[in-house]
């Protein structure tokens, strides 16, 4: 199930987004949960992301997405629970793809939505 969209209004680097005061919530350490910007404060891979990013640090290191405020919406519970019923036959007219779960549709390779598909799942998401 989709349980919301973000439109990035901004990317940065992670050492960038560690700066940011009202980003802070966001930083890594014990608490949960965690935080998604996984640098330290000298910009190194940050000892609370326990080695799950570590492989791919370099890459991911230059790129934290912000979120448009006004162009990002996260699903209630309620709703979510009202549109899961009919997430998979929305999905696979959508994107023009059959299959059984969300997975075989989208696959874990991932799919690059055009304008129209991206513009069809939010109107279904926000009716």
């Amino acid at each position: 199930m989709i349980f919301g969209y973000l439109t990035i209004a901004e990317i940065i680097t992670h050492a960038e987004a560690f700066r940011r005061p009202e980003l802070r919530s966001k930083r890594m350490g014990r608490k949960m949960p965690n935080g998604n910007i996984i640098v330290n404060a000298s910009g190194g891979y940050n000892s609370f992301d326990r080695d799950a990013h570590r492989h791919k640090f370099k890459k991911i290191q230059r790129h934290y997405a912000i979120g448009s405020q006004t162009g990002s919406r996260m699903l209630t519970d309620q709703e979510i629970r009202r549109k899961a019923p009919t997430f998979l036959s929305t999905l696979s007219a959508i994107l023009d793809r059959k299959g059984t779960r969300p997975f075989d549709i989208i696959s874990r390779a991932g799919r690059k939505l055009s304008d129209i598909q991206t513009n069809n799942l939010i109107s279904w998401i926000n009716s």
